[in-house]
């Protein structure tokens, strides 16, 4: 789900109620800019250690794992268009392909509803 508008108007308050109202786990909060590092490599282990626990769910429990949700303020930060940024170093491209890597290895794992 992706929420936009502007700053104050209570987007992450919103996504935080909407996490609890699954009745799964404490949502997670993670304010985009707080996944960056300065080291190679570093950021894209956060990003990866953000889906570990319910990864380890997943293996362990199948499909009685509980709902893990996670909630990326100020997701823009990161996420920007690949290929946009000038630096030469394709960290934020980087950043993208590994959320869109563990967005799509849960996506993987759900099974549709009949």
């Amino acid at each position: 789900m992706l929420l936009f508008g502007p700053p104050g108007t209570g987007k992450t308050l919103m996504a935080r109620q909407i996490g609890k109202m699954l009745n799964g786990k404490d949502p997670k909060i993670v304010n985009g800019p707080e996944v960056l590092s300065k080291f190679v490599g570093e950021t894209e282990k956060n990003v990866r250690d953000l889906f570990a626990d319910a990864e380890q769910d997943q293996r362990t429990l199948g499909d009685a794992s509980e709902l893990h949700v996670i909630i990326f303020d100020e997701i823009d930060a990161i996420c920007k268009s690949r290929g946009s940024t000038r630096d030469g170093t394709g960290v934020h491209d980087s950043i993208v392909n590994q959320l869109l890597t563990k967005a799509e290895y849960f996506r993987l794992l759900l099974k549709p509803v009949t």
